[in-house]
């Protein structure tokens, strides 16, 4: 097993991981934000949300071959986010191209499995267009929990979970010597 090590800081032309992780974070958010604040009123914020939106995926660290396949579903499912309650599986998709570009394993892409079930819950849930903001609000946590969860499925699999001490021979739970007369098989 290899250990998990930190990577390098400077490992692109520009910026540290970090710096480049939370402003490609930053830019999403952010881009997702102004195309959903899009009105009859404020059709500029549908040429910048999306904007914004596709600069922040590009920005992400990661493999190049794997940010512009993810950028355009995720900016497909930003836009889609614009109508409202009844759409708000498109979480599920900007989560999965999270998932993608952040190189999860397989196993991750079972924190998939709560944004599709809270759509579901809050299509029925949700009935007029002034409580979307529930519905972006409610879906927005879900997709951040999911991620960390898909974060720690990662580790899960890569081994950095942690471990309880191997079991001795003759020793239970609590630590003490069982009874020698007990069943092979339950100690």
């Amino acid at each position: 097993m290899t250990p998990w090590t930190v990577p390098p800081t400077r490992l692109y032309r520009w910026g540290s991981t970090r710096a480049r992780y939370w402003v490609g974070l930053t830019l999403i958010v952010a881009g997702v934000a102004a195309t959903n604040l899009t009105s009859t009123y404020s059709i500029l914020f549908l040429m910048i949300g999306p904007s914004v939106h596709l600069a922040g995926w590009l920005v992400l660290p990661g493999a190049l071959w794997r940010r512009p396949p993810a950028a355009l579903p995720a900016l497909l499912a930003g836009l889609v986010l614009l109508g409202g309650a009844d759409f708000t599986g498109a979480f599920a998709a900007l989560l999965a191209c999270w998932l993608f570009v952040r190189h999860r394993p397989l196993l991750s892409y079972l924190a998939l499995l709560p944004p599709i079930a809270v759509s579901f819950l809050l299509k029925d849930a949700l009935r007029s267009y002034d409580q979307n903001w529930i519905g972006y609000l409610v879906g927005t946590v879900t997709v951040a929990a999911s991620a960390w969860l898909g974060w720690w499925l990662h580790g899960w699999v890569a081994g950095r979970r942690p471990r309880r001490a191997p079991r001795r021979a003759g020793q239970t739970d609590a630590g003490e010597a069982a009874d020698i007369s007990a069943d092979p098989q339950q100690i």
